[in-house]
């Protein structure tokens, strides 16, 4: 079997797409209006109509959303976010960024998403907020943390970075809590190159946002300075990509969901590998394809990603534990044995590829070195 060179994830844009995203770009270049105009009100409008919400505020990145969400819900210092372990820095930055502290709980093996119990648990009386993250596209179990978050009087905000188009109980995921925030970075299943959408039904937050975004104006020029803001605007160039992206969503995930189908029809045969759980009734979009090598599996997790890259296949991991990066255990002392989950997740963990480009010849080869290595084991 020749060897294939497969990356880990890739942006896919098609002739047709790049036709299309070079006669806007002239258009743009054209018009002078290079920043937070014509194409970014699109790009909200159909963000905010495709999951249900009244109101969408586009930005440079997803990690700006977040700390433009905990700034406009005026967290401050004192105040404490719940976040999961198990997830990317940005989330846990965002409270930090306020200064306010972020208080790390479990995650379930199962899904790899944000475990209830332990919310429940790290509650204080300084707690504001709780951040759930849909892990790799897999919704979180929202109605669960939106009752306790009603039990103590706090806000859900919903990191869904590699959430857009996933479904939870019939809802897109992004607009189930008080606001969510998406990610456009080139890897997602949806790319601007780079960039974020918040979308919420709070008219109130709606508009502090747009401030914010724009260095506290509500418009470009000599205006009033009227909120303490950031320059969080997106680029018309990052809107065009995404909106001609956009057109192909649903497209996008169905190809993801195939991808996983035939990861998941031939990994359930080994015993030692878990698969990420997808309750019933729900979607994910399949950000990425999470398996977990459990306790007793006859190989390691970097000796299989190593075997892998032998053969051409790139794998990624996520994530390691936020609690355990230097940084956090320089400015909170954490130590090993904290979050046990998240822990074993992080040290256990492989994506395999999944984009859109990729095809299902390349899903073949991907699944017969795999049978391959675990054959000779």
């Amino acid at each position: 079997m020749a060897m294939k060179k497969i990356p880990f994830a890739r942006p896919c844009f098609s002739d047709e797409d790049i036709r299309q995203i070079f006669l806007r770009l002239e258009e743009v270049l054209r018009s002078g209006w290079l920043t937070n105009a014509k194409y970014v009100a699109e790009l909200e409008k159909k963000v905010s109509e495709y999951v249900g919400a009244r109101y969408a505020v586009a930005m440079n990145s997803c990690t700006a959303c977040l700390h433009a969400l905990m700034w406009a819900l005026r967290i401050k210092p004192g105040d404490e976010v719940i976040v999961p372990a198990n997830t990317f820095v940005s989330t846990a930055n965002a409270p930090l960024y306020v200064g306010a502290k972020p208080v790390f709980v479990d995650v379930d093996l199962d899904t790899y998403n944000i475990l209830p119990e332990d919310v429940q648990e790290k509650i204080s009386s300084r707690t504001k907020a709780i951040i759930a993250v849909h892990v790799g596209g897999n919704p979180a179990d929202m109605s669960e943390l939106i009752e306790i978050a009603e039990d103590h009087n706090l806000i859900v905000i919903e990191d869904a970075a590699h959430a857009l188009g996933s479904i939870y109980k019939g809802k897109y995921c992004g607009n189930i809590g008080f606001a969510g925030a998406f990610s456009l970075y080139p890897t997602k299943v949806i790319t601007g190159g780079e960039g974020g959408i918040i979308v919420t039904d709070n008219r109130e937050l709606y508009d502090r946002l747009k401030l914010i975004r724009n260095c506290g104006r509500a418009s470009i020029g000599a205006v009033d300075i009227v909120e303490l803001g950031h320059n969080f605007r997106m680029t018309e160039c990052s809107a065009v990509f995404a909106i001609v992206q956009f057109s192909h969503i649903e497209e996008f995930i169905k190809h993801r969901n195939d991808i996983a189908g035939m990861y998941t029809k031939e990994l359930r045969k080994f015993k030692w590998i878990k698969i990420q759980k997808i309750r019933p009734g729900n979607r994910s979009a399949y950000y990425a394809y999470i398996i977990l090598l459990d306790r007793n599996a006859p190989i390691g997790r970097d000796e299989l990603r190593l075997k892998l890259r032998e053969r051409g296949i790139d794998t990624s991991i996520i994530y390691k534990p936020v609690h355990l990066q230097p940084l956090y255990r320089r400015l909170f002392k954490y130590n090993r044995g904290m979050l046990p989950n998240a822990e074993f997740i992080g040290a256990n963990n492989i994506a395999l590829p999944m984009y859109n480009g990729l095809s299902f010849d390349e899903v073949h080869y991907i699944i017969q070195v795999l049978r391959d290595i675990f054959e000779g084991l």
